[in-house]
C-alpha cells in the first residue's frame, strides 16, 4: 500500500485508518521529519502497524523516477496506490524544479508519473486511487499555458490540477479497458474537510454546523476506495451529504465535462511528454 501526502490532514488520517484495518504501508515523504512525525503516530495508535518512509518530491521528477526504482528493488510489487499529496493554492505563482506551475506539476504531473513509472510493478488487480477535490467542477485546462505565465490566480490553478486529477482517473480507466491493463482506477474526493480544532471554533459554527467536517471524515472516501471490493473502475467516491461537503463515504456524481474523453486524451498525451513518461 503506497499512500502519498500521508504527513498532514486527510493523508495523515487516511494513514491512521488503513493501519486500524491492518495494511502495510509505504508513506513516500518530502520532508523527513514530518515523515517520522506520522510514523510515530500510527505507531502509537496501532502498535503492531508496518510502517516504511521513503523519499519523495512530486514536484521533482528526478525523485520520482528514483522514488520507483528504490521501490522496486526494497518491495518489488504494489496492490493499492493512493495519490492522494497535493499542493493547496498558493498565493504567489511557483514552479517546481523542472518548470511547471507547482500545482500542475505536483499535484497531476509528478503522480502521473509516479503512476507509470510503478505499473510495471502492479500486482494483479492493483488498484490506483487519486484524489480531486470539488474545486475540479469549476477547473480550467488552459493547454496554451499550463505554466500559469499568464493570469495567475491561486484557485484558478489549484482548480486545473484538480480537474486534471480527475480527468486522469477516470483516462486510467478506460485505458485499462481498451488495452487489457488488470487494475481498477478510481477518485475520490474529501468533501470540506478541515482541522478537528477548526471545527470547534466558534466563529465557524455555521460551517460545522452545514457544510464542514474533520479530517478523519473526509478520509472516508480513501479509505472505502481501498476496501471496497465491489468498485469495478471509473466511480468517483465524496461525501453523500449536501452538495457533497460532508457525510458518509459514497459513490457520487461527478458535474458534467465538456468533450470529456477528447480533454483526457489530450492531457495524457501532454503529460506523457511533459514527463518524458509515456505510458
Amino acid at each position: 500500500m503506497i499512500l502519498t501526502g500521508a504527513t498532514s490532514g486527510v493523508g495523515r488520517q487516511t494513514a491512521l485508518q488503513l493501519a486500524a484495518l491492518g495494511f502495510p504501508l509505504v508513506l513516500p515523504v518530502r520532508d523527513p521529519a514530518r515523515g517520522a512525525a506520522t510514523r510515530a503516530a500510527v505507531l502509537a495508535a496501532h502498535p503492531g502497524a508496518t510502517v516504511d518512509l521513503l523519499p519523495l518530491d512530486l514536484a521533482s521528477l528526478a525523485s520520482v523516477r528514483e522514488f520507483a526504482a528504490t521501490y522496486a528493488t526494497n518491495f518489488g510489487s504494489w496492490a493499492t496506490l493512493v495519490n492522494n499529496a497535493g499542493v493547496l493554492p498558493q498565493k504567489e505563482r511557483r514552479v517546481t524544479v523542472d518548470g511547471f506551475e507547482l500545482h500542475f506539476g505536483t499535484n497531476h504531473l509528478g503522480h502521473f508519473a509516479l503512476t507509470g513509472l510503478l505499473l510495471p510493478f502492479a500486482e494483479e488487480r492493483a488498484r490506483v486511487i487519486t484524489v480531486t477535490s470539488l474545486a475540479a467542477r469549476f477547473g480550467q485546462l488552459r493547454f496554451h499555458d499550463l505554466r500559469f505565465d499568464h493570469g495567475y490566480r491561486p484557485m484558478r490553478a489549484y482548480a486545473a490540477s484538480k480537474l486534471a486529477n480527475l480527468l486522469f482517473a477516470r483516462e486510467l480507466d478506460r485505458k485499462a479497458a481498451r488495452e487489457g491493463l488488470d487494475l481498477v482506477s478510481v477518485a475520490t474526493h474529501p468533501g470540506y474537510s478541515i482541522e478537528r480544532d477548526a471545527l470547534r471554533s466558534l466563529r465557524r459554527l455555521p460551517e460545522r454546523l452545514v457544510i464542514a467536517q474533520d479530517y478523519a471524515a473526509g478520509a472516508g472516501p480513501n479509505v472505502r476506495a481501498v476496501t471496497d471490493e465491489a468498485l469495478t473502475g471509473g466511480e468517483l467516491l465524496g461525501p453523500d451529504g449536501r452538495a457533497q461537503t460532508r457525510g458518509a463515504a459514497a459513490i457520487v456524481s461527478t458535474a458534467r465535462i465538456r468533450d470529456e474523453e477528447a480533454l483526457a486524451t489530450r492531457l495524457w498525451r501532454f503529460s506523457g511528454q511533459l514527463t518524458r513518461v509515456p505510458w
